[in-house]
């Protein structure tokens, strides 16, 4: 099992970066579980990231909290397999961009990796606990590796088609690419739609043994 640790860029409506990154030396601190540790499998080794960052508090806000109105996010990556048992009703019809249809299978598994960080199930004591509940995960394609152009496309769509019902884009090409000035001029564009735009700022690769 491969543990990715993305840092991520938060961008606004009035364009505020936050740079949040998770390091290997295990020096950071964050507040402890409320109401217990998550039973999925492999949680145990998510645990330190997941408080250095407050989550246990955070889902301790959202379990007390009775009615709260799914979010939709948009992850911009090689596709999602949405039938993954982590996964299980979490991920609604995408678009690929390359093909121009509605064929989101996994061309790699970083999609799939990225969707379990967001919303895999928690406390089903399988695999791992996701940040978010209540969530729907729309996959958009820009294929195996992604291009200037796909990518630009990708938010191109979501922006024609999703503006009114996605909330949040998350783009996980945490390379060059990502910060193209066309890329740049569709994350401003998208953000003066009112999406929540959150890039990948990086990403790095650790086995879990």
């Amino acid at each position: 099992m491969k543990l990715l640790l993305t840092s991520f860029w938060f961008v606004s409506c009035n364009l505020l970066y936050v740079e949040a990154e998770v390091g290997q030396n295990g020096s950071f601190r964050g507040l402890g579980p409320v109401n217990g540790d998550p039973n999925d499998k492999l949680y145990h080794k998510q645990k330190a990231y997941l408080e250095a960052i407050s989550i246990p508090e955070a889902w301790g806000i959202l379990d007390s909290t009775p009615k709260r109105t799914p979010v939709t996010i948009a992850v911009i990556d090689n596709g999602i397999e949405a039938t993954h048992p982590d996964l299980k009703g979490t991920v609604i019809q995408g678009y690929n961009v390359v093909d121009k249809n509605d064929d989101t299978s996994p061309r790699g598994e970083h999609g799939t990796n990225m969707a379990g960080i967001v919303g895999a199930i928690r406390n089903n004591k399988i695999g791992m606990a996701g940040i978010l509940d209540r969530v729907r995960i729309l996959p958009i394609v820009t294929g195996a590796t992604s291009t200037f152009r796909t990518l630009t496309d990708a938010f191109t769509y979501l922006i024609n088609e999703k503006k009114d019902d996605v909330k949040v884009i998350l783009m996980t090409d945490g390379t060059a690419k990502s910060s193209s000035r066309a890329v740049t001029d569709k994350i401003l564009e998208a953000t003066a739609a009112g999406m929540l735009v959150v890039v990948a700022a990086g990403i790095a690769t650790w086995i879990w043994t």
